[in-house]
């Protein structure tokens, strides 16, 4: 074939039967095709002269007539490549090129005359048309939906019989996923489905399989120019197989390049590319096409690894986007759509952009998917990593991603830096948060549970918020920064707060505690409120730590939690030791619990040690991915067992290790109360509230039966449980959650004031040693919070905002 200007006919792009009936004409009539917008198009395409340009007009529904293949060597149809980079390069294909495909098709799907499909791709897509061509050739039936792909119309023609195939790329198959009751039970009445066009990973193609588990499978790869080259039987194929895309069949051939690009050669293989020079060679002289994709081969099974110009080099390691893209969305709610596209970064060369089609509510949990996902690969993107959430993703007409589209995007929507920040000056609440959580970088996506924030930092953190912007608005632990920011831009002045009830339950019962040392008030001879607090501990860690954990699969946020209240201990402990000059290395390394009380000389913070203790039990508990994914999938159940386990596992220490000569005071047998927290955080709804609450009752009476403790501890769970907040004038708040916010510090020194104020006055004087101990934890407190940002300042950068 020498180069000429081709003649062809153009033939508008209509997903009607009257532009596939248009083109079995002229296929029939060996005239060449190719596929236009419209007729100003066809007037402006190099390298080819138009002799006219037929508009087919819409209609949709069944398209009997059957059409046999063609194989002859002659030009019939110039295609236009996607051109994901905006370059669309025109590719002219043969009857044999077109003819080769749809025979294998045929052969590797089984299909016979008793095909009835619903075509999910539109017709004037190379995928979609290839389908009509197959189902024609074998005498089945093809179905043009009237309103594009519609799964409640996919899933009552399943269920009625009327069709039996299904062609879909996975963006719609993914739609199903997200709601496999659409489908139900009518998945059963599928026989044959095939996928391609983008990638999909192994545990999504297993949820396709186990949604149509009776249809013969088939995902296949390639381009405009070599058009199903692979194909992946995943009705059949092996699970450790699943995230490829299949392998060559027939005369097709594939192979790697020096670089890992992929190579394909056989009849499917357009021989020319076309533009105004003409006709111009795809292929080397051995009939290679090479091609951008990057991928390798496992035991002759190809493994799609992305496109190479799209490959990220973020500091010197390699990422490839669509990989990326699978973990992300791997750990997000199915039909969230996310693409991933490389940014300049001045630093690491190339940062990493992750767009989402949604609102910006959103972007918070996408980064914190990200940031999972990269850290799994065992890469650090931090200020390099970037969320923009967009209306819709720029796609090209068979829907892959523009990714350097969205890198434009990115770039125009970036605003200028402003200026920094005095160091330390708290001007926004995007200051505010670098202030209270010294040492790390925050972003304008970060959320209070991102950044490792817990029960105390929250008590804090609302404190500090609302002293400069107002009330907080309920869950704002959720919001990103820019979200709260735009909350404090409209500043609520009214001088009522929302008091949470686990704050005050925090402040009363350690209370309780300090008055019952010191003799203020008995509130109950049988105790209960360290249980309580215990159990408060569970409520936190579930409430804010638990869903970073399982986002990022990290426990670092429980780790930051453990040294905010182990240094102040062990501080303390070293004061107290070398005041007395009682030197006890148990209680130094916070293992004094352990030991016989009667026989320390000096000081033992047993309940902070045992705390500690059961935190770091915590740490390890979900540093286990089988527990992430059971707590993901399962909350309140996963909860349930949980305590259930810790219960017996108390109970079975204590047949052959009774605690009776250290009161008892191990983290086992404190165990159960903190799952029992963890409990009533991840009761969410009435039911579950109704169940967590019969669960307290039942163990808090089996525990310490009618006996006043009961009632402590159970109207606390009782109050968790059905009253999130109420209302109340803003200093009472604040006095409230300076006590709270200062429970630990008060459990530290008010032993020390009791001994204080009976030097100072030679008696005992129960509330003025409570008042004192409160006043004095309260001071503490924030000591060591300013203590610990001059200790971290150092480390902390302005962070310019994006």
């Amino acid at each position: 074939m020498e180069p000429r200007t081709l003649e062809a006919t153009a033939v508008v792009r209509r997903n009607s039967i009257a532009f596939v009936e248009r083109l079995f004409s002229l296929y029939a009539d060996r005239r060449p095709v190719v596929l236009v917008s419209d007729a100003d198009q066809a007037a402006r395409l190099p390298g080819l002269k138009v002799d006219r340009c037929i508009d087919p007009g819409e209609g949709s529904g069944w398209l009997a007539a059957q059409h046999p293949v063609i194989l002859d060597d002659l030009p019939a149809q110039v295609s236009y490549t996607s051109g994901t980079e905006g370059l669309p390069k025109g590719i002219l294909l043969t009857y044999r090129n077109l003819g080769y495909t749809t025979e294998r098709i045929i052969e590797v799907m089984r299909m016979t005359d008793e095909v009835r499909e619903y075509v999910g791709v539109p017709a004037t897509f190379s995928f979609g048309m290839a389908r009509f061509r197959a189902v024609s050739a074998v005498g089945g039936l093809a179905y043009i939906p009237p309103r594009g792909f519609d799964p409640a119309e996919l899933a009552r023609m399943l269920a009625s019989g009327e069709v039996n195939a299904l062609s879909a790329v996975p963006t719609l198959l993914r739609i199903l996923l997200s709601d496999p009751s659409i489908i139900g039970e009518a998945g059963k009445a599928l026989r044959w489905l095939e996928i391609g066009s983008q990638a999909m990973t192994a545990e999504e193609k297993r949820q396709v399989r186990a949604m149509f588990p009776s249809a013969r499978i088939v995902q296949h790869y390639g381009l405009t120019e070599a058009s199903r080259s692979t194909f992946l039987v995943i009705s059949e194929a092996p699970d450790a197989m699943l995230d490829s895309v299949g392998r060559p069949v027939g005369e097709g051939e594939v192979a790697l390049s020096a670089d890992g690009r992929i190579r394909i050669r056989g009849p499917q293989v357009a021989r020319y590319r076309i533009d105004a020079e003409g006709l111009h060679e795809l292929t080397d002289a051995e009939g290679w096409l090479q091609t951008n994709d990057l991928g390798h081969l496992t035991e002759g099974y190809l493994f799609f690894d992305g496109r190479a110009d799209d490959l990220i080099n973020c500091g010197g390691q390699k990422i490839v986007p669509d990989q990326l893209e699978d973990r992300i969305r791997a750990r997000l709610k199915p039909g969230l759509a996310i693409a991933v596209a490389k940014v300049p970064d001045p630093q690491r060369g190339d940062g990493v952009l992750v767009a989402l089609a949604g609102p910006e509510d959103q972007t918070a949990l996408v980064k914190q998917a990200a940031t999972a996902a990269l850290a799994e690969m065992g890469i650090s993107a931090g200020s390099a990593l970037h969320v923009m959430a967009l209306d819709s993703l720029p796609v090209t007409g068979t829907g892959k991603v523009q990714r350097r589209v969205l890198a434009e995007q990115f770039a125009q929507r970036r605003v200028t830096a402003p200026p920094t920040r005095a160091r330390g000056e708290i001007t926004d609440v995007r200051s505010l948060f670098q202030h209270e959580f010294a040492g790390e970088t925050v972003g304008p996506d970060d959320t209070f549970e991102s950044l490792g924030g817990d029960s105390l930092h929250y008590i804090q953190f609302t404190l500090a918020y609302e002293s400069r912007f107002g009330q907080l608005p309920d869950d704002w632990e959720k919001l990103t920064v820019a979200q709260l920011q735009a909350h404090a831009d409209a500043r609520d002045t009214s001088s009522w707060r929302r008091l949470e009830t686990v704050t005050l339950a925090r402040a009363f019962f350690m209370i309780c505690i300090v008055a019952l040392h010191t003799e203020a008030f008995v509130y109950s001879s049988n105790w209960g409120a360290a249980y309580f607090l215990v159990m408060l501990a569970g409520y936190s860690v579930a409430r804010f730590q638990l869903p970073e954990i399982l986002r990022s699969g990290s426990t670092r946020t429980i780790w930051g939690t453990i040294r905010y209240v182990a240094i102040p201990t062990i501080l303390m402990g070293v004061f107290l030791e070398l005041a007395t000059r009682k030197f006890e290395w148990p209680s130094l390394l916070l293992v004094s619990n352990y030991v016989d009380p009667n026989t320390i000389r000096g000081y033992t913070f047993y309940f902070v040690e045992f705390y500690i203790q059961i935190l770091i039990l915590a740490a390890l508990f979900f540093s286990f991915a089988p527990v992430r994914r059971a707590f993901a999938a399962r909350p309140m159940l996963s909860a349930v067992l949980f305590f259930l386990a810790t219960a017996a596992l108390d109970y079975g220490i204590e047949q052959i290790w009774t605690g009776d000569y250290n009161y008892d005071r191990t983290p086992w047998h404190y165990g159960w109360c903190f799952a029992l927290g963890m409990v009533l955080a991840t009761a969410k709804d009435l039911p579950s509230r109704l169940f967590a609450l019969a669960l307290s009752l039942v163990t808090v009476f089996a525990y310490w039966h009618l006996t006043s403790a009961a009632f402590y501890v159970a109207g606390g769970c009782i109050a968790v449980l059905f009253i999130r907040s109420f209302t109340v004038p803003a200093p009472v708040k604040v006095i409230i959650a300076e006590i709270a916010g200062a429970s630990m510090f008060m459990y530290l020194t008010h032993y020390q004031m009791i001994s204080l104020v009976d030097k100072i006055f030679g008696e005992h004087r129960p509330w003025l040693a409570l008042i004192l101990s409160i006043i004095v934890a309260i001071i503490f407190a924030h000591l060591y919070a300013w203590a610990e940002k001059l200790v971290l300042k150092p480390r902390r950068q302005a962070v310019p905002a994006e």
